[in-house]
Order: C-alpha cells, then structure tokens, then sequence
C-alpha cells in the first residue's frame, strides 16, 4: 500500500511537473508580494503623510482603553489588498482575452475549408 502510495506521489510531483509550477507559482507570489508592500509602504502611503496632522501614516492611531488601535496599519494593510486585487484582476482579464483570442482563432481556422 505504501508502495503505491508513493508511486502516485512520485507521478504526481514529478511526471506531471506540478512541483515545477507550484515552485514557480511560490517565487512569483513572494516577489508579487515584495512590489505591492513596496508600492504601498513607499510611494502610495507616504503621499497622505502631509494629510496626518502628527507624523506619518503609520502613526497615526485611536486611543482605546489605555491601547491603541493602528488605524496606520491598517490602512497600509488595505491599500495592499487592494493593489494585489487589482494585480489579480488585470492578470484575469488578460488571460481570459488570450483564451477567447485563441478560441476565435481555432473556430475560423475550423470553418476554412483546405
């Protein structure tokens, strides 16, 4: 039973090459993930730092009971979202246009007759 059970775990992760996209996959999100926190926490952010009234955005907070809440972060946390959201999006909409290009490609080559 083990046996076999390796056997598919070797297909799986080595003839298929899913460990190949899954190792790509990880190094795109990691470095995805460098850019938007530099896109966020260096170019956007310090924009509304002339809007805080005391310091920078990630200062900026709410007393609460004798803490804090870092309403700073959480805005940085927010734009991030929203930029990798965005990211997301774009990268959707220009793979489902590939498909639908490819799609129309393959029914006009169907219908010319050879």
């Amino acid at each position: 039973m083990l046996n076999r059970w390796w056997k598919e775990f070797k297909e799986f992760f080595l003839k298929n090459n899913n460990a190949l996209t899954l190792a790509v996959g990880v190094l795109v999100g990691q470095q995805s993930t460098k850019i938007v926190n530099s896109l966020s926490g260096d170019l956007l952010m310090p924009l509304l730092n002339p809007l805080v009234p005391h310091g920078g955005y990630k200062d900026l907070a709410i007393p609460y009971f004798g803490g804090e809440i870092a309403i700073g972060k959480l805005l940085d946390t927010l734009l991030e979202g929203v930029i990798v959201a965005w990211a997301l999006f774009v990268i959707f909409k220009a793979v489902k246009r590939i498909e639908r290009l490819g799609q129309s490609k393959q029914s006009s080559s169907g219908d010319t007759p050879s």
